[in-house]
């Protein structure tokens, strides 16, 4: 998990960077535009997707005719996808009033298609919690979507820069994973019986969730200009980098881990509320956190052009906390190959926040996707409390008390925040907003800790933080003495 996030959060710094730059060159329009046709390309590509490395990390073993039918649904995913987004590429245009869209979506299809032709092989680094590999993959591909995305927006100022970044970077990714994991496929679908149950139920749940994640966007681009869904996909994006840096690069390693542990639910249980606890620890802070001095960031590191986000980035950086909180479930199911139970989740995802969106939307406009996407993700979380109860017994109620001492150390942290001289807070300067989270960053560890100590030092994530400090320490020491 450490690996993956080194290589999430260096990749996100390349994003954040590249994004900076764009949106320093390139117009809110531009990224509207941009926005509207990764909106179909996003469903499509999750309705087509299929967790096919997922699905070989819990084979009790993979051979040669598993990487074969691995590689081979891929391609016949990757031709599908292909088909469906050049037939859907004109009515959405015309739905959207814009031909432009026409070829940038043909474009944009190349990333789905070619995520999905990695070489099959990596899963054999997956099988054995060692993903220093993706490390490097990551980094690479995300530097040269970077150096080519950056040199088209200052060379062209057009929109198709974000476009060829956006392509470039799988399609250096492939290239590496086939470098890493040398291997030479043929044509199979011997073994799709191992696939087939497993891929059924996670791929319809998985269109649904996408349906579910891209409605806002889906309906307003419908209500509103480019520039206003720009700005709203630029704070939704900002809002999704801390969940996207820590908790998406530790569902992989966490899956194994799980597997080790499925035939006790008491275990499972454990480790869920442990694994639960541990990702709000790190991430909470950073999405409150981001709330807090949106007002800051937004002009510091965007620029004046996207001053409207700063209400949308303020509310759109609390929900995701609501999804890191029940986040292990995933994993936990797959694990114990109770993947039926994504598609209920989905369902019930669908029939709340669609029919809400709408009113709200209607109502409101982006407002209410704002206001939204808050509200759905809060009720979605009992929601998905009640499935964890129901597969490893753990009650609601006890999912909710649990993370009292973050919630209490990230109240203290908002309250330090808040309480900062006017005139540093106001300060559209870097060195001002790098002060402002050193104060909360500070209060929050120390309120964290200082409440750790006062219950009898569980374990946790403090415990690790110590026990890394200690031989740091210890080692440092050695060296002076040496």
């Amino acid at each position: 998990m450490a690996w993956l996030m080194a290589s999430r959060l260096a990749a996100r710094g390349i994003d954040f960077t590249t994004l900076i730059v764009l949106a320093r060159t390139l117009s809110p329009q531009d990224f509207g535009l941009i926005s509207v046709a990764m909106t179909l390309i996003f469903i499509v590509e999750a309705v087509s997707e299929l967790p096919i490395s997922q699905s070989m990390v819990r084979l009790d073993r993979v051979g040669r005719s598993h990487l074969n039918t691995a590689f081979t649904i891929g391609l016949m995913r990757g031709g599908l996808l292909a088909l469906v987004i050049a037939l859907a590429a004109v009515p959405f245009s015309y739905a959207y009033s814009d031909s432009r869209l026409v070829p940038l979506i043909l474009f944009l299809a190349l990333a789905p298609i070619t995520r999905g032709l990695q070489s099959p092989a990596m899963v054999q680094y997956a099988r054995r919690i060692d993903f220093r590999r993706d490390l490097v993959i990551e980094i690479v591909s995300k530097l040269c979507g970077f150096s080519v995305a950056t040199s088209l927006a200052i060379a062209t100022h057009s929109y198709w820069a974000i476009a060829m970044g956006t392509v470039v970077t799988p399609v250096a990714s492939m290239v590496q994973s086939y470098f890493f994991a040398p291997f030479r496929p043929r044509l199979s679908l011997v073994r799709w019986r191992s696939f087939a149950g497993f891929l059924g139920w996670a791929s319809l749940a998985q269109a649904l969730g996408a349906l579910s994640w891209q409605s806002d966007k889906l309906i307003l681009g419908r209500f509103i200009g480019k520039a206003d869904l720009g700005h709203f996909s630029m704070a939704a994006d900002l809002s999704s980098v801390p969940e996207q840096v820590l908790v998406a690069p530790a569902m992989r390693p966490l899956m194994a881990g799980f597997v080790t542990m499925k035939d006790s639910c008491e275990r499972m249980a454990r480790a869920y509320q442990r694994i639960s606890l541990t990702l709000l620890t790190i991430a909470a802070p950073g999405m409150v956190g981001l709330s807090l001095i949106a007002d800051q960031v937004v002009p510091v590191v965007l620029g004046p052009n996207w001053i409207t986000a700063i209400p949308m980035l303020r509310w759109l950086a609390i929900a995701p906390i609501f999804a890191v909180w029940v986040s292990p479930l995933d994993p936990m199911a797959m694990a114990m190959d109770r993947t039926s139970i994504f598609l209920r989740q989905r369902l019930v995802e669908v029939a709340i926040k669609i029919p809400l969106l709408i009113g709200l939307i209607w109502t409101f406009g982006v407002a209410g996707a704002v206001i939204g996407r808050v509200a759905t993700n809060a009720i979605l979380m009992v929601v998905t409390m009640g499935y964890v109860r129901k597969l490893v017994g753990l009650r609601i109620i006890a999912q909710l008390i649990a993370p009292w001492r973050i919630a209490l150390a990230t109240a203290g942290m908002a309250a330090a925040i808040l309480l900062l001289p006017d005139a540093l807070r106001q300060s559209l300067s870097i060195l001002a907003v790098a002060a402002t989270v050193i104060v909360g960053g500070v209060t929050y560890i120390a309120i964290l800790l200082l409440s750790w100590a006062l219950v009898g030092r569980p374990e946790g994530m403090e415990t690790m933080g110590m026990k890394l400090f200690a031989q740091l320490r210890g080692k440092l020491f050695r060296h002076r003495a040496a």
